[in-house]
């Protein structure tokens, strides 16, 4: 029986016991994941970009350099509460409370990145995601998906499954496929 959908509260449940649940700030993995997730744009800039899944915004910061503007996102508003706090003083950042991806945000946008959220979806959920994803790149945008794969207890699905799906879907823009032992990273190019 397939696992649902991590929902709204499960966040808030876990931001409201710390302050960075996943270590962002800290974790010498997290610190790894966003170099190389940076260095798999191949220094382009962007002129709009979407983060989906931002948290408290510690990629979003390091992401911002490469956009004018950068919409981020999340469903946690504890988490985003802390994100404003780090992204007060950064020009050209938006933060909304989201549920991507039944809210996507309206775009054009020309980066999409996707960083250990997409596994949270169920089925329904992630057939929608997909189908905006494949909207972006239509439109001529690059996205990125980068995930945790080895197995957890509660998400609906494992971040190679994510990839997997995603390049079933999505091949005829693949461009990049930079796996780790802990965690996968696939591009995608518009055109």
């Amino acid at each position: 029986m397939p696992r649902p959908r991590i929902e709204r509260e499960y966040f808030e449940d876990l931001y409201a016991r710390s302050e960075d649940p996943w270590g962002f700030a800290t974790s010498d993995y997290e610190r790894e994941k966003y170099a190389d997730t940076l260095a798999a744009l191949g220094g382009a800039h962007f002129a709009r970009g979407l983060e989906v899944g931002c948290s408290i915004g510690v990629f979003t910061e390091r992401l911002a350099d490469l956009c004018n503007e950068l919409v981020a996102v999340d469903v946690s508003e504890l988490a985003l509460a802390r994100a404003r706090r780090r992204l007060a003083e950064r020009p050209g950042v938006t933060l909304e409370a989201t549920t991507f991806p039944e809210e996507m945000p309206h775009g054009p946008f020309d980066l999409v990145v996707c960083s250990e959220v997409l596994y949270y979806l169920d089925e329904d959920a992630f057939g929608l995601a997909t189908a905006c994803l494949r909207a972006a790149l239509r439109s001529g945008a690059t996205v990125l998906a980068v995930h945790w794969r080895p197995a957890t207890r509660t998400y609906p699905l494992r971040g190679d499954e994510v990839h997997d799906r995603l390049r079933a879907e999505l091949d005829l823009w693949h461009a990049f496929d930079g796996r780790r032992d802990r965690y996968r990273l696939d591009r995608f190019e518009g055109h």
